[in-house]
């Protein structure tokens, strides 16, 4: 928290008399926010012994009383189970005050970070969108539309770990709005259909989910100016094209974005699983053709017919010229000829299948780098190379693992089990890089062998739930992101890349045997690949 939001929380506090005071089981200690329809305190909450947070609704629904939108809220919000929603702990009310306790969340939201630290990079701004629309899902299949998505609603802690908070005009998919009940939400973010008091549309909040992905990438919304001024270019005017403002977005995320802005609810995307879809695609971060290169080949100029006229008409010979000789081609005999072929070979084969490497490669890198030392123990393992291959392929594995682990400005620590995980992995693979050069024992080669796969099988676990919120259970973070990270490697062609850097090594290997004559040697032992 910066000074000035420290001062301008004591000021806060300091003009409410609330602060101080016990609501229920809660003691206020400081008000944090305020907004159209109620209060937001930081409260301790005696029974618990915890800090909670605690909201009061000043003014509710028209038709409605405080209570009731309280209860709505409460009710809606205690449906939802799921580590990227804030948990509501209690609801009631207190000297004619209804007040609602839910979940502390100890960071900031997505507006007050952008207005921080400025834009986003592209890849944090998806990733944040990414586990808001994870989190839409979840309210989706329990039947709710949130219908306030908004950068003030999105919450980021201290661990990075995104929740979408205040589901304070939440109503039924489909629900009628009431004849007296007024357009409720976010006039910036809001979808057009919303402000037309049209029934609640899941298809609404993935309206707020492109609007505040756009506040992610530029710090402003779609259409600045004047609430009342931007919900009617939300209905009337033309999308924003967020490349405009933010060159490095790739088309691909300014289509997604476009398409989930459109005025019409039917041509948004169905559902929050086909945004899901479109933004595990290597596109969201990398523009790439038709092929899915990354490597855009432009299609030639049409030739200006002015400069076809022009062109001197070709006259056939009288004596046509023979066609020059072909050249002469040098034998590929010698060793030195031989191994810049393969060096050749290695480098067209290491740089087409590697075109399309995604942030997610590093954790098939950390697991097969960690498995690696155990191939060294096939032949003699006392060479001093091995030795040293075995600890820069360790090394590599650690390389690997840190770099995906460390994706902010700042390490985010995981949970203890996660942290014992990754250094039972760490010791596992270490441990084979050590046992397979330089033990000495032919049972040390059987573990070796044995750990390898255990080493790494055992990072790459602890890198892919590293990121899982406190109380969510381990083995369903690892089965949700492990098949996420899985489809997304086998969809850009990680087997490929791994397969093919495997096969390159093994062929090295080989060719590290083979006795091929120099160009000093007998003439009759080279290669001759021309003949």
């Amino acid at each position: 928290m910066e000074a000035a939001d420290v001062i301008l929380l004591v000021v806060m506090s300091e003009m409410d008399p609330l602060v101080g005071t016990m609501l229920g089981p809660c003691r206020l200690e400081a008000l944090v926010g305020r907004g159209g329809m109620g209060r937001v305190y930081r409260a301790r909450h005696l029974t618990l012994d915890r800090i909670v947070a605690v909201k009061l609704i000043d003014r509710a629904q028209p038709g409605e009383s405080p209570s009731q939108g309280v209860l709505s809220e409460a009710r809606a919000a205690a449906k939802l189970d799921d580590p990227r929603i804030v948990a509501v702990y209690e609801v009631g009310e207190a000297e004619g005050l209804p007040y609602i306790v839910f979940q502390w969340v100890e960071g900031e939201s997505l507006e007050a970070r952008v207005k921080r630290v400025g834009p986003l990079p592209p890849a944090e701004a998806l990733a944040i969108m990414r586990e808001v629309v994870l989190a839409l899902k979840a309210a989706h299949v329990a039947g709710l539309v949130h219908r306030d998505v908004k950068p003030a609603n999105i919450l980021v802690d201290r661990r990075g770990t995104v929740k979408l908070a205040d589901f304070g005009i939440a109503r039924a998919a489909g629900e009628a709005m009431g004849a007296d009940e007024q357009a409720s939400g976010s006039f910036h973010f809001m979808s057009p259909e919303q402000a037309l008091d049209s029934p609640p549309d899941p298809r609404s909040d993935l309206y707020a989910v492109a609007s505040s992905w756009i506040f992610a990438l530029t710090g402003s919304p779609p259409f600045p100016g004047p609430a009342l001024d931007a919900l009617i270019k939300h209905r009337e005017e033309e999308r924003p094209d967020v490349r405009r403002r933010c060159p490095q977005v790739t088309e691909k995320t300014s289509a997604l974005i476009r398409l989930l802005m459109e005025k019409d609810p039917k041509d948004r995307p169905a559902d929050a699983d086909a945004v899901l879809f479109e933004m595990s695609s290597v596109g969201m971060l990398l523009d790439t053709d038709s092929t899915g290169s990354p490597f855009r080949i432009l299609p030639p100029p049409p030739p200006d017919p002015a400069a076809v006229a022009a062109a001197p008409v070709s006259v056939q010979l009288t004596q046509p010229v023979p066609p020059p000789p072909p050249p002469q081609l040098a034998a590929l005999g010698s060793r030195g000829s031989f191994l810049a072929l393969l060096a050749a070979l290695a480098l067209s084969s290491l740089v087409w299948p590697w075109r399309r490497a995604v942030f997610e490669d590093l954790v098939a890198g950390a697991a097969l780098f960690a498995a690696g030392p155990a191939f060294l123990t096939i032949g003699k393992r006392r060479q001093t190379w091995r030795k040293v291959l075995g600890v820069l392929l360790w090394l590599g594995a650690m390389a690997c693992f840190g770099r995906f682990i460390w994706r902010g400005p700042a390490l985010v620590w995981a949970n203890l089990e996660v942290l014992i995980v990754a250094g039972l992995g760490a010791v596992c693979s270490g441990g084979v890089a050590y046992l397979g050069s330089w033990g000495t024992e032919k049972e040390e080669i059987f573990w070796a062998r044995l750990l390898a796969p255990c080493g790494g099988l055992l990072l790459a676990a602890a890198a892919v739930t590293w990121t899982a919120p406190e109380g969510a259970s381990w083995m369903d973070t690892l089965r949700v992101e492990g098949a996420r990270v899985w489809q997304v490697w086998t969809r850009t062609g990680g087997g490929w890349r791994w397969g093919g850097l495997a096969v390159l090594v093994a062929t090295a290997s080989a060719v590290g045997s083979l006795r091929i004559a120099d160009d000093s040697k007998a003439e009759g032992r080279k290669l001759n690949w021309n003949r």
